[in-house]
């Protein structure tokens, strides 16, 4: 089921994420991936839609991840069409940050089970989901693999 206690609790401009939480985490990438193209690419639009728009972006994304949940809770499978869908649209709007590859989406696959504060982050919308994000998202990347 989806905690609709985290929707609601959501007020801040950071999605699912508090703002110290948000800055720890992007000073934590900054030390991991600081030297990337991902990285300045994410930088530079996040700098470029200002406050406002991220803002925007990650409300978008909260309502993609609700959707996502609740496929899951509808018994949807990971790698059905309808979930697929949503992923391409997880996907795509990884767009708003930085040009992502496939080999990138696996990596986040893994981080959003392997690392607990992302696990937690998904956990809190929707039981379970962390793990079927992970999976659906392994599954887009494999029926794209050459």
């Amino acid at each position: 089921m989806i905690n609709k206690q985290n929707i609601m609790d959501n007020k801040g401009s950071y999605g699912n994420f508090s703002k110290e939480e948000m800055e720890h985490y992007t000073e934590e990438a900054r030390l991991r991936w600081g030297d990337t193209e991902a990285f300045k690419q994410s930088q530079e639009r996040v700098q470029k839609m200002g406050k406002e728009g991220l803002r925007k972006v990650l409300a978008e994304s909260g309502t993609l991840t609700r959707e996502i949940a609740q496929s899951m809770n509808e018994g949807e499978d990971p790698t059905g069409e309808r979930v697929q869908a949503l992923i391409l649209k997880h996907y795509e709007g990884l767009r708003a940050f930085y040009e992502p590859n496939l080999d990138i989406y696996l990596g986040l696959a893994d981080i959003y089970v392997s690392d607990e504060r992302f696990r937690a982050n998904y956990e809190n919308v929707a039981e379970g989901l962390a793990q079927f994000m992970h999976d659906a998202m392994m599954h887009f990347v494999k029926m794209r693999e050459v």
